[in-house]
């Protein structure tokens, strides 16, 4: 299996009922798709008894999630980060803001033996925080600069914290990954 491809964003703000039931407001599609980096934490514990390895656990602790995106719009940045957009369409931060947690998936297209398949991947909980800014004028030559979002991957009240499916066709993954947050 060959990763190929990256695309189809989809975030949905999420309401968490206390058993870990989620429950999403629709998918929405923040911008077009440039890099994600998911990196997990896991809890790891050893028991040695009699001078040997006895009992042993590896277990999600939690994780980060970092997306690349070619556009941040006033409302999806206000949507993700917790702020409010006024009547004149400015978005306003305020110290106050605090950002929601979302529901965040995407398609990651893969070659498996010369045939293109569709990979859903799906993060139940994730908080993005602000981020910074880098701008640079034009120089003798043009640069594309792109934004990054920078979030917390956390588990469900349940446990759950991830999920994944691969698809023949790219309108199945997105069929899919879209019918997750409704």
């Amino acid at each position: 299996m060959a990763k190929i491809g990256l695309n189809n964003f989809r975030y949905s703000v999420l309401t968490e009922a206390a058993d870990g039931t989620p429950s999403y407001a629709g998918a929405t599609k923040p911008a077009k798709a440039i890099s994600c980096n998911v990196s997990v934490t896991n809890n790891e514990a050893k028991l040695y008894a009699d001078d040997a390895l006895a009992e042993s656990d590896t277990s999600f602790a939690g994780g980060s999630v970092t997306i690349g995106i070619d556009d941040e719009d006033t409302a999806t940045m206000a949507a993700i980060l917790g702020h409010a957009v006024d009547n004149a369409g400015e978005m306003v931060r305020n110290t106050n803001d605090v950002a929601p947690y979302v529901g965040l998936g995407r398609v990651i297209v893969k070659l498996v033996n010369n045939v293109r398949k569709y990979k859903v991947e799906f993060l139940y909980k994730v908080k993005f925080a602000e981020p910074s800014q880098e701008d640079n004028t034009k120089g003798e030559n043009v640069e594309f600069a792109t934004s990054e979002l920078e979030g917390t991957v956390a588990a469900l009240a349940n446990g759950d914290w991830s999920k994944t499916k691969t698809f023949d066709t790219q309108t199945e993954a997105i069929t899919y990954l879209e019918g997750l947050m409704t």
